[in-house]
């Protein structure tokens, strides 16, 4: 999904994850959050990188090895099902995968459940469409959209956290 004009390190260097964590990273991509994660926290931290793009994953994995990190990448469909146990991760990123989910109370319903109470998760996503730059205009999930998305699935939401200028980025707690 791209992390265009995303600086995941910038961002990652804004919020706190505690080391040792257990991390979602969903929609993960090239994985610039996942490694980001890797760098920041060192190799005791569990990272769960989810994509439909079984190459973007081979190469991540790769990566995360060379590391000497715990990666598990996954494929999956995230309209349908993450195949996690419940209450599993402490801290989730959405980068960029909001807006390209068809299904997207059922991705955070199943998102509360794979999170422990009071686990957190950075919700990140284009502030429009910047003609076609970013998502379709249809597409495009603004923050009080997301806002609205992460309460009705439980979740409060808390700061905000730059992302850049095509960007908005909150952090949200599961209640």
């Amino acid at each position: 999904m791209g992390s265009m004009f995303l600086n995941p390190r910038d961002i990652l260097g804004r919020v706190s994850i505690p080391a040792g964590s257990r991390v979602g990273d969903f929609g993960s991509g090239s994985g610039h959050f996942a490694l980001g994660v890797i760098d920041r926290l060192g190799p005791e931290t569990t990272i769960y990188a989810f994509d439909a793009f079984v190459p973007a994953l081979t190469k991540l994995t790769r990566e995360a090895k060379r590391r000497g990190s715990n990666l598990y990448a996954v494929e999956a469909d995230l309209n349908t099902h993450i195949p996690l146990k419940d209450n599993l991760l402490q801290f989730a990123i959405l980068a960029n995968v909001l807006h390209a989910l068809s299904n997207r109370t059922r991705f955070l319903s199943e998102l509360a459940r794979v999170i422990q109470p009071g686990g957190r998760a950075l919700v990140i996503d284009w502030t429009s469409s910047f003609n076609n730059m970013g998502p379709t205009a249809d597409a495009v999930v603004t923050a009080s959209e997301a806002v609205r998305l992460m309460r009705a699935a439980g979740f409060s939401t808390g700061d905000m956290v730059p992302a850049g200028s095509h960007h908005y980025g909150f952090l949200t707690t599961l209640s």
